[in-house]
């Protein structure tokens, strides 16, 4: 859920972290324009460095990042800076079916926490959370608001970055991160997982 998405469900104080200052300056820009930046704070830091004191927030917001941290490593991190009975929201990649294909398992490989639903919620009860629930995102989840505009910007880009080795490098990673998700992509996904701690 977008900041400002989540500014707007809710009547709380939202503190969003990234270590980009662009994305931050973009967030802070979003809140401005919807009228609903008095109530959020934005910090600059690593998720791997983060500093805050125990027991700081009533639930913890994660789309699309714990991996930084690792699925387990970040759980456990989320636990101390949950409040005793707050709840832990994050996304993870997740295998959908068994014996995925080897494109599939390559573009994985650097993130070896993948694995089933199951397993997933193995390591979430194992921690000390109870699950509130889970369900899968859609296929449009990652196409709508990723890939879909990833491929227009490779098109719009590929020209003025065709004589640089660096850009052409980073284009043909995101042509192959494309082409592994449109082929393979009934055999992984992202679910979504709710907890209390």
């Amino acid at each position: 859920m977008q900041t400002v998405e989540l500014l707007r469900s809710c009547a709380g104080k939202v503190v969003a972290l990234d270590f980009l200052p662009e994305m931050i300056d973009r967030t802070n820009s979003e809140a401005d324009s919807a009228g609903v930046s008095d109530r959020l704070e934005t910090v600059v830091q690593d998720m791997k460095e983060m500093t805050f004191p125990e027991s700081s927030f009533d639930v913890i917001w994660s789309e699309g990042a714990i991996y930084n941290l690792g699925f387990e490593t970040g759980l456990k991190e989320f636990k101390r800076l949950v409040k005793p009975g707050g709840y832990v929201a994050v996304s993870e990649a997740v295998w959908l079916k068994p014996h995925p294909p080897a494109q599939a398992v390559e573009f994985w490989q650097n993130y070896p926490e993948i694995d089933t639903v199951a397993a997933k919620l193995e390591v979430i009860k194992r921690i000390g959370y109870e699950v509130i629930g889970h369900f899968v995102l859609p296929g449009r989840a990652w196409t709508d608001q990723y890939y879909d505009p990833m491929e227009k910007l490779i098109a719009e880009k590929e020209n003025d970055w065709s004589s640089i080795p660096e850009a052409e490098a980073v284009l043909r990673e995101a042509r192959n991160e494309i082409s592994v998700f449109r082929n393979h992509s009934d055999y992984f996904g992202y679910a979504f997982f709710v907890m209390r701690s």
